[in-house]
């Protein structure tokens, strides 16, 4: 739960920050995975954004279909805090264009087989991802600042050793990539 408090702090940090900004070019933006919503977890994220470059806190939640865990025989589950930044290619003002930029997760996993033993492990997640933010509706004024931003992420998780479940080693890979959509809107 100190994880949770920890990401309400930065989030409502981050919101003061910007909404001190003098520059008409510093915003800020919330942003959620639907494809997280729709698999029955959750996601937000706020950013703030300045000249070509913006900064994400967000935090996610998952319980992984079969088809995308490593081990039939193991159930997956996540939290995640991450922390992302992105430099948009040739823009004075990142609101639509392709970006490039870090990715830092600290990783909260669980694991379970079909006997019921559970295995939880804390890991550090290290990538980086590149996606387009694409402005819906750049013309009208009621859907001003509403987009969507599909991306993709290659990462690294540091110790990311196999775990033991009622016996039975299961290796776990160490390199993820991991491609989503997320809709949000700029103010």
């Amino acid at each position: 739960m100190n994880a949770l408090k920890r990401t309400i702090t930065a989030l409502i940090i981050t919101a003061s920050i910007a909404a001190t900004a003098k520059a008409s070019t510093h915003k800020i933006e919330f942003e959620a995975d639907p494809i997280a919503y729709g698999l029955g977890g959750a996601s937000g994220h706020i950013a703030y954004t300045w000249k070509n470059e913006r900064i994400q806190l967000g935090f996610a939640m998952l319980e992984l279909p079969e088809a995308l865990q490593e081990n039939e025989a193991v159930g997956e589950k996540f939290k995640a805090i991450s922390l992302k930044w992105d430099y948009f290619f040739g823009r004075p003002d990142p609101s639509k264009g392709f970006f490039v930029g870090p990715v830092l997760d600290y990783l909260f996993l669980d694991y379970r087989d079909n006997r019921g033993d559970e295995a939880n492990r804390q890991r550090v997640n290290l990538g980086l991802r590149a996606g387009y933010k694409l402005d819906l509706f750049p013309k009208s004024s009621f859907f001003k600042g509403l987009y969507i931003t599909p991306w993709v992420s290659t990462s690294y998780i540091f110790d990311n050793k196999s775990v033991e479940l009622s016996g039975n080693k299961y290796a776990l890979k160490s390199i993820k990539i991991f491609p989503t959509v997320h809709i949000g809107w700029s103010f």
